[in-house]
């Protein structure tokens, strides 16, 4: 018999771990001197693009929120010169006044909506570097410039490993993440920064895999609601939030799908019985807004017929959490696996 979870109503919400990586406008006079001896650097990223640099980048486009976070949280924000649209809460409140502030380069900010970055409004920014995070980021024909024409027109840019990159091999802890941010360190020359964002992460990782240990890991099942809509669809061992949910001591119940993302039946669902469902949920500008989308696809669970005997439906299990903290490669991946294993394994945790 199955276990029943109990999961207080809490949002996966993210104050961020950044105390550890200093006063985020940290560099001064002293880094003129840094850049002098940079030298010449390259970085290759998931599409295999390598970019070379001589200097660290000043005017940095960022095509999507994910890896705009990581800039933030090693206090390279003046480095910022254009961002695709950022949603509101989108981030934690002491970073979200700065994210707001950026020149946007992709209009109005649309829920689940990835209308890449159009290519006219890219330039317009004038970057010295680009960073994307999925496909349509550098598809040229939905209006993006590729990565290929961005080298050709001398300026570099770089797919991160974290979102969406393609892999061959299931992604069960948060490597591809710590990746990321250490080629940035390397691109800005902000090796502490990156250093210390690492570091947090991987300190949070660990208290939680002490805690939990070997204990028998609860099925759990990822649903967006912004993106699924009321259609299944598996979230594969490819998609960063397999690692999320290992780390945490749980089973993704479509652990066994080489993908990112694959679509199926709710009859795959309820054949692989859930004890928790996890709600990936956009930021929102209020808690209340928030709230009210998390209302919607709980309702959607609770009466649809086909799911009635599925164990984390019957227990009303389900853990509402911020998208982009969860699936999203960004610094709050940590306390994400942290907040997943408190609710999968409370007793680990105490109060």
């Amino acid at each position: 018999m199955k276990r029943p979870i109990a999961v207080a109503v809490a949002v996966c919400t993210s104050t961020v771990l950044l105390a550890a990586c200093g006063e985020p406008s940290g560099r001064d006079a002293a880094d003129d001197g840094a850049s002098a001896g940079y030298g010449t650097r390259e970085v290759t990223d998931c599409s295999g693009t390598t970019s070379t640099f001589t200097a660290p980048p000043e005017r940095v486009a960022t095509v999507t929120t994910s890896v705009l976070e990581f800039l933030l949280a090693m206090g390279l924000e003046d480095r910022v010169a254009g961002v695709q649209a950022v949603g509101p809460g989108a981030f934690p409140a002491d970073l979200q006044e700065t994210a707001d502030a950026f020149p946007k380069l992709g209009g109005e900010y649309v829920p689940g909506n990835f209308v890449p970055v159009q290519r006219e409004q890219l330039l317009t920014a004038e970057p010295d570097f680009v960073i994307g995070g999925w496909p349509s980021n550098f598809d040229s024909s939905a209006g993006a410039l590729s990565q290929q024409e961005l080298t050709e027109r001398g300026i570099p840019s770089y797919y991160a490993f974290a979102a969406a990159c393609d892999r061959t091999e299931p992604v069960t802890d948060l490597s591809v993440v710590y990746r990321d941010v250490e080629n940035y360190g390397a691109i800005f020359a902000e090796e502490d920064a990156a250093t210390a964002v690492v570091d947090g992460m991987k300190e949070t990782v660990a208290a939680v895999r002490e805690a939990v240990g070997d204990a028998e890991p609860p099925a759990v099942f990822s649903y967006s609601w912004e993106d699924g809509r009321g259609d299944a669809y598996a979230v594969g061992n490819q998609n960063l939030s397999n690692a999320v949910i290992t780390l945490a001591g749980g089973e993704n119940i479509f652990g066994d799908v080489d993908a990112v993302y694959q679509s199926v039946g709710w009859e795959d669902v309820v054949d692989r019985d859930p004890d928790l469902i996890v709600l990936e949920v956009f930021g929102k500008a209020t808690e209340e807004e928030f709230d009210a989308v998390v209302a919607e696809v709980e309702e959607f669970f609770l009466d649809h017929p086909a799911l009635q005997n599925v164990t984390a439906v019957r227990n009303r299990a389900f853990l509402p959490v911020i998208a982009e903290s969860y699936y999203i490669g960004g610094v709050r991946n940590a306390e994400a696996v942290e907040k997943l294993a408190g609710v999968l394994h409370p007793d680990a945790f105490g109060d």
